[in-house]
């Protein structure tokens, strides 16, 4: 028997403050009306050839309603059966980038209107039972202050040369798999919309990074303190300053290191494979979320 075929799909409930001083409603979505099915929905769409659902969420949501956003908390995947298959979408909540970025919606054949709208407004709106399910489960997001998390990323380093007695441990650089990687990184970290970047002195995690570093021309920061050589306690001062910032995140080290900046974060720890991560959203303290980043 065949096996069923799995769609891949994924978008946002995309929100921001609305206009004002201190409107109400203080919160607006936005959704989408698509003339060929003429309903209402939130923006989402099929994953291109080799692209990860992060990619496809910020590149679906650009696309149906002209905004640019980054993804933070993770909402739930809905499934439901289509023609040949299920299409399986995932989706996060979305925040804009830039307030304006609004204004270059053009009306197209898929997408011919886009609407912000208050909470309960959208609940009416909204045509699908599980587009209003999302939005409860963002609205109880909403009374925790977790749909406005911040993003923290925590990185190994990519496939690196072996240990060699010829070459110092902190210089040996990422191997070609490694420098594949790293490129790999950097529409995935872009969809978190991340703007600081920090590594361990290792060239193989300073490299792991640094292309994502160039490609939003900031600054690689380099920290000891995230050192194959480091202790526990200089690890979570690291961590607890980094927790500190509102500008999402990545930091990138050692699997022996890795397991103590899980823990100073307060994250169940996980093996990480070359090059892997974990996507930590929190707020005032708490861990609301974790994603792995494969």
């Amino acid at each position: 028997m065949a096996s069923e075929r799995i769609i891949t799909a994924a978008g946002g409930v995309v929100w921001r403050r609305r206009p004002g001083p201190r409107p109400e409603p203080r919160i607006e979505v936005l959704v989408v009306h698509r003339p060929s099915y003429d309903d209402w929905t939130f923006p989402k769409g099929k994953s291109d050839p080799g692209e990860t659902l992060q990619e496809t969420a910020v590149r679906e949501i650009a696309e149906e309603a002209g905004v640019r956003v980054r993804l933070g908390h993770p909402l739930q995947q809905i499934s439901y059966p289509v023609s040949g298959g299920t299409k399986q979408v995932s989706y996060w909540c979305a925040r804009l980038i830039r307030p304006d970025t609004d204004a270059s919606f053009v009306p197209n054949k898929e997408v011919d209107e886009v609407r912000w709208v208050g909470l309960r407004d959208a609940r009416d709106l909204l045509t699908f039972s599980h587009d209003v399910e999302l939005l409860e489960a963002f609205f109880e997001l909403r009374e925790q202050q977790a749909h406005r998390t911040r993003t923290l990323v925590v990185l190994r380093h990519g496939k690196a040369a072996p240990r060699s007695e010829t070459v110092d441990d902190l210089e040996r650089p990422l191997t070609t798999v490694g420098t594949t990687r790293a490129k790999e990184l950097i529409p995935l970290l872009e969809a978190y919309g991340i703007r600081r970047v920090v590594s361990s002195p290792a060239v193989r995690c300073a490299q792991t990074v640094e292309p994502y570093a160039r490609s939003i021309s900031t600054f690689l920061e380099i920290d000891d303190r995230l050192s194959e050589d480091t202790t526990a306690l200089q690890v979570g001062r690291s961590v607890g300053a980094l927790l500190d910032r509102k500008k999402p995140v990545v930091l990138c080290s050692h699997r022996p290191t890795v397991p103590w900046v899980l823990q100073a974060i307060g994250v169940d720890l996980a093996e990480l494979a070359p090059g892997q991560g974990i996507v930590v959203h929190h707020r005032g303290g708490a861990v609301h979320a974790t994603e792995k980043l494969l």
